[in-house]
């Protein structure tokens, strides 16, 4: 009995950390221009009804969410960040993009991306070893920029449409193939098939980490959204819309007036 319930938490947080960081972690520490490009707002009212078909029950989530999220997730950050210095704050969110760095790599050849995939591999064995694992970022000022994948958007590479946009229960904003592409990931991850206590305090360590320094991250470009909002839903989802259809893109389209939702970054 104590194994199964070890199993399912673990499982729990495993989901924890594939879904629900896509509600945090698309906030960057550039939070300059929280504006959207002209003209977004009306387009993105033109097309709910086609992009949203589920909003009754997304608007429901997304309250249930929000306010799941106001009472743990937003303190527990406030608090991160009260306490932990900015380059603390930075080192370990490098260090979690470095840890990733495996699971980009494969969907960087997945995706034909091979030029990125080396990218990838030198940026992670730099980071590595000089970078005491990631918290420094050597390969950075090499000139090595970083970039993250996920099944994801490797199935939207190849061409599987997205779905309705879907605001799942706890994990927050995706659609039916993120999701299935968050469950892919899981399935790549060493960790997930390793059942001994200390793999499990790892799975644990890992999710908490990912959850608290995504969450931290999005404080002030969340805060921002929603206090210029009439509508908080629908400027969220608009947000996150467009900057996944530019993860998608590798950055490559009319995006530059969004927020910078990439965690790899560390502007000042």
């Amino acid at each position: 009995m104590k194994k199964s319930q070890k199993g399912v938490r673990a499982g729990v947080i495993g989901l924890l950390a594939g879904l629900v960081l896509p509600a945090f972690g698309a906030a960057a520490e550039t939070e300059d221009d929280l504006s959207p490009p002209a003209g977004e707002a009306s387009a993105e009212s033109a097309e709910t009804s086609s992009a949203d078909p589920w909003e009754g029950f997304n608007r429901k989530v997304f309250g249930l969410n929000n306010s799941i999220d106001r009472a743990f997730f937003a303190p527990a950050a406030r608090a991160y960040r009260a306490t932990t210095p900015k380059a603390g704050r930075r080192g370990l969110r490098r260090f979690l993009a470095n840890f990733s760095s495996p699971s980009t790599f494969i969907n960087d050849i997945l995706q034909g991306e091979f030029g990125r995939a080396g990218k990838t591999l030198s940026r992670f064995a730099i980071n590595s070893t000089i970078g005491a694992g990631g918290f420094a970022d050597p390969a950075a000022q090499m000139g090595i920029d970083g970039h993250k994948e996920d099944f994801g958007q490797t199935l939207a590479v190849w061409g599987v449409e997205s779905g309705p946009y879907l605001m799942l229960p706890f994990f927050g904003p995706s659609s039916p193939r993120d999701a299935f592409g968050s469950l892919i990931g899981l399935g790549f991850q060493p960790l997930t098939y390793v059942r001994t206590p200390p793999a499990t305090y790892a799975r644990f360590s890992l999710a908490g980490a990912n959850l608290l320094a995504a969450r931290e991250n999005a404080l002030d470009p969340l805060a921002q959204i929603e206090k210029d909002s009439l509508d908080y839903y629908s400027s969220f989802r608009s947000f996150y819309t467009q900057a996944r259809a530019r993860e998608i893109r590798n950055g490559v389209d009319d995006f530059d007036a969004l927020p910078e939702f990439d965690e790899l970054n560390d502007i000042e």
